[in-house]
């Protein structure tokens, strides 16, 4: 599975390269990219504030669209970071949150979310600061992907439908969002699993390894 993953990402990397990494000189860093996402989240609440939808939702477009950028070019251009593997999803938590708190708190399955991204928030802080205990810094897994791409559909989805007044595609949007709260469960539980192995391999404790 791991190998299979591997392969779409590599695929995946190799048609962002050739679509859009073209275009951004070698100079320009992945962080620097990532950096884009954190000036972008507050004009998205500015502008959801002021109920400019049609516009928030373009500038989430763009926001959402770095993090695909921003990885693709850290990893053909052998340019991951440890810091980049904590700012990149810091960046990426934030912005959801930002989009969930306006979508509206009164949803019972946004109030989880919330609470679950802050506690990832939480958890990404600790296990940056406290990596030196419990192993390297760890990447985004497949389900981390998952589970944003959900998201942003789901947010993106929700914006339209209160730009066009379509009850329907904010009912849809709800249901996109209770897939992608599986998807953060099973993340949590692979960056979990993720962490303990490689305690215990830098620790020389003998274990049978998936």
């Amino acid at each position: 599975m791991r190998k299979r993953s591997f392969n779409v990402q590599k695929a995946i990397d190799g048609a962002i390269d050739k679509v859009f990494l073209r275009f951004i000189p070698v100079s320009v860093k992945p962080n620097q990219v990532t950096a884009i996402r954190f000036i972008l989240i507050p004009v998205i609440y500015l502008l959801l504030a002021q109920n400019a939808i049609g516009l928030a939702l373009f500038v989430f477009i763009i926001a959402a669209s770095t993090d695909f950028i921003d990885g693709a070019m850290a990893r053909t251009r052998h340019q991951i970071t440890d810091l980049g593997k904590v700012i990149d999803p810091i960046a990426d938590k934030l912005l959801v949150i930002t989009a969930l708190l306006y979508i509206g708190i009164e949803y019972t399955l946004i109030k989880i979310f919330i609470v679950y991204i802050i506690f990832e928030l939480i958890a990404v802080l600790i296990g940056y600061f406290f990596s030196f205990a419990i192993g390297r810094t760890i990447g985004a897994n497949v389900f981390g992907k998952i589970k944003l791409i959900l998201q942003c559909l789901s947010i993106g989805i929700f914006m339209l439908g209160v730009l066009l007044s379509d009850g329907s595609m904010i009912s849809v949007s709800m249901y996109i969002l209770f897939v992608a709260l599986f998807f953060a469960i099973m993340a949590g539980i692979e960056t979990a699993r993720r962490k303990v192995r490689n305690y215990l391999r830098d620790h020389n404790i003998d274990v049978i390894y998936s």
